[in-house]
């Protein structure tokens, strides 16, 4: 009964500890931002401070949507946008995928049932497969 009293007492303690070394870590918070699709955006500043791709926008310069680490390179509403890939922007300014939908090369395509994009973009089903859900055969 007396050990089972101590080895009791040392995992609460343990535990207690542990708690009490993760609330006192001080969060760290990243320059890096993550936009609605997950791809990392990282800010540039300038030698004065100034934040060089905010200050930019392709409506003025369309260039600068063709800038090395830029999200796209097409402008589309003041952002630079890729017409390849982007579900709001696929093709075209503003045509926008259904919610189910992928955009694959600038086309909407569904990848749950679409045998040339079956799972994804570009993932052909062989021939006489069908996708079904994302798979090719699956019943």
């Amino acid at each position: 009964m007396n050990t089972f009293k101590i080895s009791y007492f040392a995992v609460v303690l343990i535990m207690v500890l542990t708690i009490a070394i993760t609330l006192s870590e001080p969060l760290r918070v990243e320059a890096n931002h993550r936009d609605r699709y997950g791809r990392v955006i990282a800010a540039t500043r300038e030698k004065k401070g100034g934040n060089r791709t905010s200050s930019m926008t392709c409506d003025k310069s369309p260039k600068v949507c063709r800038l090395k680490g830029s999200s796209g390179r097409d402008c589309c509403r003041k952002r630079c946008v890729d017409l390849r890939t982007n579900k709001l922007n696929c093709g075209r300014c503003g045509k926008s995928c259904q919610y189910s939908e992928v955009c694959c090369n600038g086309y909407c395509v569904n990848p749950m049932f679409d045998k040339r994009h079956c799972g994804g973009c570009f993932k052909k089903c062989n021939k006489g497969r069908s996708c079904a859900y994302g798979m090719c055969s699956y019943a």
